[in-house]
């Protein structure tokens, strides 16, 4: 049985195809996060990022969790909230990049929220 395809079928399925390629790419080279390249290699940061806030690993966990799990913050209570924040380092850009922070929300003594801002 041979399938036959109008041309308006035919599009649709083309960017289908290649919406589920580049998803595939995307998630395949995206950088996960993995503690000893966290800590060893601060200018990096910047790779994992997406990873740490998309999974959700922090939420939940505590202030100590939180430390030991990625090592001293670089700044307290920002904006005058109660949080820790990490340097990500620079990623790259074409022009002038800023530096980014994670920033580790806690509501009752637990991670609400992770988000990356710029210093």
């Amino acid at each position: 049985m041979l399938l036959h395809l109008k041309k308006y079928d035919k599009v649709l399925l083309v960017f289908f195809g290649a919406a589920l390629i580049g998803s595939f790419l995307i998630w395949t080279f995206e950088e996960r996060f993995d503690q000893n390249d966290w800590q060893t290699k601060p200018e990096k940061r910047y790779q994992m990022a997406d990873h740490i806030i998309n999974s959700n690993m922090l939420v939940g966990k505590s202030r100590e969790d939180i430390i030991q799990l990625l090592g001293l913050p670089y700044k307290s209570n920002l904006y005058d909230k109660d949080n820790i924040a990490y340097r990500l380092g620079r990623p790259p850009s074409f022009s002038e990049s800023k530096r980014t922070i994670l920033i580790v929300d806690f509501k009752y003594d637990s991670v609400a929220k992770v988000i990356q801002d710029f210093e």
